[in-house]
């Protein structure tokens, strides 16, 4: 029951070409491949510098709150959230969204009477800074967009 090795078909020379043969249908590098394998190494050094080297959150509101319209708008954002959990209902205040949707010490709940909110039955709420130098452009925030206008005496307020 033993082959000789010409019996089973498979010889030396055999295996030769028919490793040249898989040699040869072996597909070479192209820009393709190169272009992949540089864009894998390039995107896990950018997640790895911004997962071990980015910089620390800020621990406090403060310096956010000096520049009114970006605070305007970390709060129009709390507020969405407070919408988006709560049933698309609105707080009575603006203390009702810390610290849960509004990441703010008790210290800094000063800061909300900077801003002018009210409850609408029609738009949900208006929000918007609560002094506006005369001649600026004054911008209230609602659930469905922004309603803009200069502020003073011939502007919207």
């Amino acid at each position: 029951m033993i082959q000789s090795v010409s019996q089973a078909g498979t010889t030396m020379g055999e295996r030769r070409e028919l490793a040249a043969v898989k040699r040869s249908r072996r597909k070479k590098w192209g820009p393709f491949h190169y272009f992949l394998v540089v864009s894998t190494v390039l995107i896990l050094v950018m997640s790895g510098v911004i997962i071990f080297g980015g910089q620390a959150q800020p621990q406090q509101m403060a310096g956010f709150a000096k520049k009114g319209r970006v605070f305007l708008f970390m709060v129009h954002g709390a507020l969405k959230r407070y919408a988006h959990y709560e049933g698309n209902a609105y707080p009575e205040d603006l203390s009702g969204l810390v610290p849960k949707y509004l990441p703010m010490k008790p210290s800094e709940l000063s800061l909300l009477q900077r801003l002018q909110y009210q409850k609408d039955p029609e738009a949900g709420y208006r929000l918007s800074l609560a002094e506006t130098p005369q001649g600026e452009l004054n911008i209230t925030l609602t659930p469905s967009g922004v309603i803009h206008g200069l502020s003073g005496p011939a502007g919207v307020r």
